[in-house]
């Protein structure tokens, strides 16, 4: 099973996996059949999102660790035919070693939905999101 991870670089914290998609700047592909981990530094590519995607596909790799995730990108990952796991903390070889005990939890499109939520502040004035519900 091949697995891709956002971390936050290839260098010093190579095994720290990102805050979000957003915060990271290089991502892991780790193989649990072999143990390999091939590490990838995409800043500066002109990468396609959906393109991405099927690259991934095409070389196997259809899992997902995640620390969190906007909901619309679960739905991209989910509808593509990715499993995405939610993370235990931020260790990426922590998180490794509890997808191939399989004690990842998945992520669910509510989690994700609640997490956006639990940034809203208590006032309307402060929030310009269509999602919120206060």
């Amino acid at each position: 099973m091949k697995v891709f991870v956002p971390v936050i670089d290839s260098g010093s914290h190579r095994y720290e996996i990102a805050g979000g998609f957003s915060q990271s700047c290089s991502v892991c592909i780790y193989d649990t059949s072999d143990n390999h981990v091939t590490w990838y530094d995409p800043s500066g590519l002109p990468v396609d999102f959906s393109e991405m995607l099927d690259e991934l596909k095409l070389n196997g790799v259809v899992n997902v660790i995640a620390t969190a995730i906007q909901p619309m990108a679960l739905k991209v990952f989910s509808n593509g035919g990715f499993r995405v796991y939610r993370s235990v903390g931020n260790d990426l070889l922590t998180n490794l070693e509890l997808l191939k005990m399989r004690c990842l939890p998945l992520y669910g499109y509510e989690e994700a939905l609640s997490e956006v939520h639990s940034f809203c502040a208590t006032s309307c004035d402060s929030c310009s999101s269509v999602m919120c519900q206060n």
